[in-house]
């Protein structure tokens, strides 16, 4: 089985291989992240500037050569079901280290898998109070908190990029 029929089977609808030379990571997206708009900025072990900074994760990406882009979609009603949203982002999560696993097991070594928006397996996470993360091994960035301009990457590769008030979809990848 490919990693693309095996995302599939996991409901992953969108599966858009990629060179990882791609992701270009900008400053103005950083910048936007220490606006804290959204409140991670420092809050947040898979956000910045706990991520490192814009020349680490350029010389981190160095290391992969391809990738594989992927998004999942729920019906959702956005504005009134908050838990089914943040539900929705933790299956996503998960959804991405069982890839991750699916690959180690074909023997491709080193994979790096990005989420969906900020990782919210604690509540909350430890970075608010100065504990280590109890999962280092399962909590993962996005591609957001790698500087990356999502909405243009979409654009990109002709795909829907509009948030709809009807369903949620997160984007991630998994670069290798």
């Amino acid at each position: 089985m490919s990693l693309l029929e095996f995302a599939r089977q996991l409901g992953i609808e969108t599966c858009v291989e990629f060179g990882a030379e791609l992701l270009v990571p900008e400053q103005r997206i950083r910048d936007l992240c220490s606006e804290n708009k959204c409140g991670n900025y420092r809050s947040n072990y898979m956000c910045p500037p706990h991520v490192g900074s814009i020349g680490e994760i350029k010389a981190w990406l160095t290391k992969f050569h391809r990738g594989v882009l992927f998004q999942y979609s729920k019906p959702l009603d956005l504005r009134n079901d908050r838990e089914g949203v943040k539900q929705s982002k933790i299956d996503f999560h998960h959804k991405i280290l069982r890839l991750e696993e699916f690959l180690g097991s074909e023997g491709i070594k080193p994979v790096w898998g990005m989420i969906g928006g900020s990782c919210e397996l604690c509540e909350p996470c430890r970075a608010k109070l100065s504990e280590p993360c109890p999962y280092p091994d399962k909590a993962r960035m996005s591609l957001e908190s790698i500087a990356m301009d999502v909405l243009s990457f979409l654009d990109r590769f002709g795909l829907d990029n509009k948030f709809h008030p009807d369903k949620i979809t997160w984007t991630g990848c998994i670069l290798f």
